[in-house]
């Protein structure tokens, strides 16, 4: 039906109408068939700890940051990446988990050896200023030979014995400089060797035209030179090729003391803005240089509040993981945003045309430190403190009562609280007299012994032994390893544990204060980020790059920090128990300085994500609202009116479209026309296998067209069609007034995107019933079904009976029977 092929070409053919609808009626049909096949009627597959819960496991349990990408992948296609279904291993693979709980077991030990004394290193970097000082000497040098040079090539020129030979050249020389490069058929014209230059010059000068070319360069370094403070700390600056040479810049960093141990530190950099500063340049870039040098992606961005005279100190939490203590990676940078798009000696240039010595400088830095910090929750890691025994590699003779005794408290921290199944501690201490009879030291074979248990399926696997064929309630253990795997993706903590073993936890006003707690703890983003990132399909961020020619603003920076207002919106919504409903449509953002200044709010300033009221007709407050999901419904320079028409129904209205078919025809009679985005989507009515699923799709995605393809608002658009050559022709550009009224399918009409909006937040309980579906799925491991209406039904009546309490949600999951049970 789709193709065409049906029904016969010698048959009574269904109007366009009827084939539409059948279509459409077929294609959800089959959708719900499937949906109904795979009901896994409450079972729940043996899920093994995803890679984020391998890495927060180990951290919790040693203390250790591991590089978890080689791991199995977390298969999970359509699903979350908790469904167990998805989360398989093979037999090999077993190897390589033995191999990094061998590595994540020497770092904690290493960690342990070295102690927890406190370690701290600053960079004061008012000698940066000697740097420009030997730069400007330098290019100031590198400009006068060159101009020497080409002053005596031009004087050979001019001479008369010449006047032939430059006459034959100049055939073949464009301009001036194109001439000099035949300077050895002039006579009497010296070569670039004599005035400093290399040997390369010879055969070409292109060295020495550079120098000329980056007098602006020697300018700035002149005027840097002039700015005051220079004794007290440095300007960040542009980063610029002098002479050929390689980039320059006074961009602050901080090496790394080798004597600093991978583990937790906070970088603090005490900045201020100068006086005229604009509002978008208040904002450095922090990051680790790697080896690829400074233009690496920054790991943060933050909001310069100080001034020059009273600088702030800007505090940033930072990791130095094992995978980055080579010295290569031992060096962090600070730069102002913005400056590393590869266009800084443009931007040199064009500023010394304005004002005579280019970019006026924006931000100061007076030093910068780095100090480690207390391990997390305080003390040594669980998984080490429980080890009563030496571990350096020199101790022999360990007695095996004792050795006993620290493997046995070992697994039962590595089992999550469970106690060691009977003749585990034997075959470990067989596995560390193995070791020692084969040479090894006692800390080789302690680690020997230990990697066996962290590689093991009861540490692997969540664990939840019984027939699968019934259903039983979960003890106090397995309800804290859900619980903590659901709200924190990491192991339960001493409280839960001690709760669990008391009996307590299963007590349901125990529980509901315990998912509270759960839900303030520092560490909840590690169920925020990765549920929201699945839920809404986040990931498409990072499909494709955003033009910076078109969208300059919508850097790296920018993008960051436009998802993490998704992830920060909906924290608020957590800590305040708002209502759901608020993610449809708010009378306020969560924003922080970076994210208020690109949606043009004054008086917003700070790192700090903040509840910021808005006016009544402002198109942002809620998630239609927000420059990260308008941006994933683009191509990085088009909106996708169909992505976003689709995204809506699918994570807002609860009604998606069925998965497209593979044998529709692509509409390529409109490829090189100058149409609007509205013509464009009417070729889609046309075809009744298109219409079946446009008709609900496209009417939302006119209504979104007022942002553009990173969430700014506009009110005229423009398309530059590909030519004949394949390239866009500006001659046939065509630019419109963005018209963004339509009507819902079989629903009302709208005239704008506010009225749309509208109708959108009346779906409180469709909207609901997604999200309850999600959370579920989620939570237990395994795909909503229909088998789970019932649940999710008594979900949203309960929180419906709230006013959609967010925090209402996870309780309604948490203190489900299916939750509590197996």
């Amino acid at each position: 039906m789709n193709s065409g092929e049906m029904p016969p070409e010698d048959e009574k053919q269904p109007s366009s109408q009827a084939k539409t609808d059948f279509l459409d009626d077929l294609a959800n049909v089959l959708v719900t068939a499937r949906r109904a096949l795979s009901d896994q009627r409450g079972v729940i597959a043996l899920r093994r700890l995803n890679r984020r819960e391998y890495q927060n496991t180990m951290r919790v349990l040693l203390g250790v940051n591991l590089d978890v990408s080689q791991l199995p992948a977390d298969s999970g296609g359509p699903h979350f990446d908790t469904v167990g279904a998805g989360l398989f291993v093979t037999g090999n693979q077993f190897e390589l988990y033995e191999s990094m709980a061998q590595q994540a077991l020497d770092q904690a030990f290493n960690a342990r050896l070295a102690g927890t004394q406190p370690r701290k290193f600053r960079v004061e970097v008012e000698t940066l200023h000697q740097l420009f000082a030997k730069k400007n000497k330098e290019g100031l040098g590198r400009l006068e030979r060159a101009m020497k040079w080409i002053q005596a090539v031009d004087g050979a020129v001019k001479r008369p014995e010449n006047a032939a030979t430059v006459a034959g050249l100049r055939k073949i020389a464009a301009n001036a400089d194109a001439l000099r490069y035949h300077w050895k058929k002039i006579s009497g014209a010296p070569s670039p060797m004599q005035f400093g230059f290399d040997k390369t010059s010879e055969v070409n000068p292109a060295g020495v035209y550079v120098a000329r070319d980056h007098a602006e360069f020697v300018q700035y370094d002149r005027y840097y030179l002039g700015l005051p403070n220079l004794d007290k700390g440095a300007y960040l600056t542009v980063a610029t090729r002098e002479g050929g040479g390689n980039n320059v810049t006074a961009a602050p960093g901080l090496t790394i003391p080798g004597n600093f141990p991978p583990g937790d530190y906070v970088v603090r950099i005490r900045a201020g803005a100068t006086a005229n500063a604009p509002a978008d340049r208040r904002f450095i870039e922090f990051g680790l240089k790697g080896s690829k040098g400074i233009y690496t992606p920054a790991l943060s961005t933050h909001h310069v509040t100080g001034t020059v005279a009273m600088p702030q100190v800007i505090e940033i939490p930072f990791t130095f993981s094992q995978d980055n203590i080579d010295s290569r990676f031992r060096n962090l940078f600070v730069r102002e945003r913005g400056f590393t798009d590869g266009k800084n000696d443009e931007r040199v240039k064009d500023a010394f045309k304005r004002n005579g010595f280019g970019p006026e400088v924006a931000l100061w830095i007076d030093w910068i430190e780095i100090e480690s910090r207390p391990a997390q929750d305080g003390g040594v890691p669980p998984g080490v403190r429980v080890l009563d025994i030496p571990l350096d590699a020199k101790v022999t003779n360990v007695p095996k009562e004792k050795l006993q005794g620290a493997f046995e408290a070992f697994v039962r921290e590595a089992y999550r609280g469970v106690p060691a199944p009977a003749g585990t501690v034997e075959r470990l201490i067989r596995i560390y007299d193995s070791r020692i009879s084969a040479g090894k030291t006692h800390r080789a074979a302690v680690v020997q012994a230990l990697s066996a248990v962290l590689s093991s399926p009861r540490f692997l696997y969540r664990a939840e032994p019984g027939d699968s064929a019934s259903s039983r309630s979960l003890s106090g253990l397995e309800l804290a390893t859900r619980l903590s795997y659901f709200l924190l993706g990491e192991p339960p903590d001493s409280t839960l544990r001690e709760l669990a073993v008391r009996g307590d936890l299963l007590r349901s006003e125990v529980l509901y204060a315990q998912t509270n707690r759960l839900l303030h703890h520092p560490r909840s983003g590690q169920f925020v980020r990765p549920f929201l990132t699945q839920w809404l399909h986040l990931e498409r961020l990072d499909l494709f790059q955003f033009n910076q020619k078109l969208f300059p603003r919508f850097d790296v920076s920018m993008k960051a920090t436009a998802r993490d207002e998704v992830y920060e919106t909906f924290t608020h919504l957590l800590r305040t128990n708002a209502p759901l409903s608020d993610l449809l449509r708010a009378d306020y953002v969560v924003v922080n300085g970076l994210l208020a200044n690109y949606y043009g709010m004054p008086g917003v300033s700070g790192d700090r994500f903040q509840k910021v009221a808005i006016p009544a007709n402002s198109p942002r407050g809620g998630l239609l609202g927000m420059a990260a999901i308008m941006a994933m419904g683009s191509n990085g320079e088009q909106t996708n009116p169909v992505e976003r028409g689709a995204w809506v129904l699918r994570k807002l209205l609860n009604e998606p479209p069925p998965p497209a078919p593979a044998n529709v025809p692509e509409i390529t009679r409109l490829a090189g026309m100058p149409l609007t985005t509205r013509e464009r989507l009417q070729a889609h009515q046309e075809n009744p296998q298109c219409a079946s699923c446009h008709r609900k799709i496209d009417p939302i995605g006119i209504g979104l067209e007022n942002f553009d393809a990173t969430g700014m608002w506009r009110t005229t658009d423009s398309y530059v069609p590909v030519n004949a050559e394949g390239k866009r022709d500006p001659a046939l550009k065509k630019t419109w007034t963005v018209d963004s009224s339509s009507l819902f399918y079989k629903g009302a009409a709208f005239r704008n995107y506010f009225e749309m909006r509208n109708v959108i937040a009346t779906k409180r309980r469709n909207f609901a019933k997604g999200f309850s579906s999600a959370l579920i799925e989620y939570a237990l491991g395994r795909p909503c079904g229909f088998s789970d209406e019932l649940l999710v039904e008594a979900i949203i009546k309960q929180c419906e009976a709230k006013n959609f309490a967010t925090r209402e949600f996870i309780h309604a999951v948490v203190q489900s029977k299916e939750f509590r049970s197996k």
